[in-house]
């Protein structure tokens, strides 16, 4: 396998594990915000699970990118449109330890 085949492997293999990691973290974002969420006109739990798309992650390479300002020499940093409330400003990122792609904290911003 190629060097290019390779890199193109892992990058996909992190979007993979940072679209289970938000499905997953929106399991406990929805317990706690979730009645509030439908009230005011968002998406149910399985339709904000079923937004998450491959295709609609971005790896960040501008650390003015990041409302948290991970060292992006440390962490890989990856952002997906807002899937609570869809077409709102809100994105949300999962950081991940660049050496080892262990998730460090999936958070959203607005």
């Amino acid at each position: 396998m190629s060097l290019r085949a390779v890199t193109e492997y892992i990058e996909r293999d992190l979007v993979s594990t940072f679209v289970a990691d938000l499905r997953s973290h929106l399991v406990h974002y929805y317990r706690q915000f979730g009645g509030d969420i439908v009230t005011a006109g968002g998406n149910t739990l399985q339709q904000a699970q079923d937004a998450v798309s491959l295709d609609l992650v971005v790896e960040l390479h501008d650390l003015l990118d990041d409302p948290y300002a991970h060292d992006l020499d440390d962490f890989r940093v990856l952002r997906h449109p807002d899937v609570v409330f869809p077409g709102s400003d809100i994105s949300w990122f999962g950081a991940y330890h660049r050496d080892t792609c262990v998730l460090s904290q999936i958070y959203d911003f607005n």
